[in-house]
């Protein structure tokens, strides 16, 4: 995958956590006659031309004056568009997976099942030796609504659907080029949210989108409904979604992500029997794939060439 052009550029990666370091290991083997930095330091600063990261502290872009690229080795480039000091002229890519829909896919079919087929009364029951049948609901009779259907959301509506579920869809904007049901704009948001017995965040993590999920949203969901986070946690005012759940009403949640991760041991999320926490391992983009692509936008981006995955700025996806 690695091209003469890799050579005009200088990589800078931060490694910021394990996840990080897998793909700078990678990208090593894949591309070794790319110039790879882990700091900054003198000298060296005007040399990069590539940021290749997962989070971008302020401070850091301004410091790099020939910086063009910033590509996200994960799926969402939130963590470098917080940046407040990254210039308008810096491009920036996220990391796509053909199969990250079907991971989700498998993740939200996982956390819904085990909740409409009552997996966690059969664990108890299998513990304590107690043979009773539970009623096996209709499917066709709860509704499942996803907020969020780009790349990923339309792979996890139509695995969903799939079961014999309704699926209904939310979309910040209008969508015409899908099948599902779909609501559009904050007007029409009440009305999404008061037919949903299961509501599922894929939504990208945008100054739109940041602490949406509040106490005003889940009180307007219908009342019993089951939440599950696999997008961002900042989307969530976590606060109020306790306190939501412990009013009871909403049923529960299962939650991937949070506001800080990895997720303090002093959280109420933690042994709360109405909450499922996992550890922000619904789906990523495999390590090869995130690379290769990596490496082929580095080659674009000398080329002069449309750049995969590209996200609007200003849209923030």
């Amino acid at each position: 995958m690695s091209s003469p052009d890799n050579e005009r550029h200088t990589v800078l990666m931060l490694l910021t956590s394990d996840f990080v370091v897998t793909r700078y290991e990678s990208l090593r083997r894949k591309a070794p006659e790319l110039t790879i930095v882990t700091e900054l330091a003198p000298g060296l600063n005007d040399d990069v031309t590539a940021l290749f990261t997962f989070k971008l502290p302020t401070g850091i872009a301004a410091r790099l004056p020939n910086l063009r690229l910033a590509a996200s080795v994960g799926a969402g480039a939130d963590g470098i568009l917080s940046a407040s000091d990254l210039p308008a002229s810096v491009r920036v890519t996220r990391a796509c997976d053909d199969d990250l829909g079907l991971s989700m896919a498998q993740y939200v079919v996982l956390q819904i099942l085990r909740v409409f087929r009552g997996l966690p009364t059969l664990e108890r029951q299998h513990a304590s030796g107690d043979w009773a049948r539970l009623p096996i609901p209709d499917a066709t009779k709860c509704t499942v609504g996803i907020m969020g259907v780009g790349q990923t959301g339309s792979v996890v509506a139509r695995a969903v659907a799939s079961l014999g579920f309704r699926v209904v869809g939310w979309t910040r904007a209008a969508r015409t080029e899908t099948d599902l049901e779909i609501f559009s704009g904050g007007e029409a948001l009440p009305e999404f949210l008061s037919q949903c017995d299961f509501l599922v965040c894929l939504l990208p993590l945008t100054d739109s989108t940041r602490g949406m999920l509040n106490k005003s949203i889940f009180s307007t969901v219908r009342k019993g409904c089951y939440f599950i986070n696999a997008a961002r946690g900042g989307i969530v005012v976590e606060d109020d979604l306790l306190e939501t759940i412990d009013n009871e009403e909403l049923s529960g949640a299962a939650l991937d992500v949070f506001d800080q991760e990895p997720l303090p041991r002093s959280s109420p999320f933690w042994g709360h029997p109405k909450i499922l926490v996992t550890p922000h391992s619904a789906a990523q983009p495999a390590v090869e794939a995130v690379v290769d692509q990596f490496i082929e936008n580095l080659r674009r981006l000398s080329a002069g060439e449309p750049l995969m995955y590209e996200l609007n700025r200003d849209l923030g996806y």
